[in-house]
């Protein structure tokens, strides 16, 4: 499997944590330390997921809505035995729910390349 896909399950398996136990915001209205927090989530739980994820970072949040943030993960991966490593990025779009928390509503595809 590709460390793409990899990274995408991954992700998918930390948005259902994050889910049961993000913060609530206004429901037209998300802050940026909100969006920065679920990202940091997100990346920490996809890493953590990945045996061959060494390490992970957080890149800028954007706003591109009243009530959305675009913002930047990294994850670094290292195979077994090698000393190479990929970096993975991707730009997770976050936006508030009609209940008004903090939800994953899309993610761009990720771009990976050595480094």
């Amino acid at each position: 499997m590709s460390r793409g896909a990899k990274l995408l399950i991954a992700g998918f398996v930390a948005c259902l944590v994050l889910g049961a136990g993000t913060a609530s915001a206004f429901v037209w209205h998300m802050t940026y330390g909100q969006a920065k927090s679920a990202t940091k989530e997100f990346a920490k739980e996809s890493c953590r997921e990945d045996s061959e994820c060494v390490a992970w970072g957080v890149g800028k949040c954007t706003r591109r809505t009243e009530s959305g943030f675009a913002c930047e993960a990294g994850l670094f991966f290292r195979s077994p035995g090698s000393s190479e490593e990929v970096e993975c990025d991707i730009v997770l779009h976050w936006g508030a729910d009609h209940a008004g928390y903090v939800k994953l509503k899309r993610h761009g595809p990720p771009h990976c390349f050595p480094v």
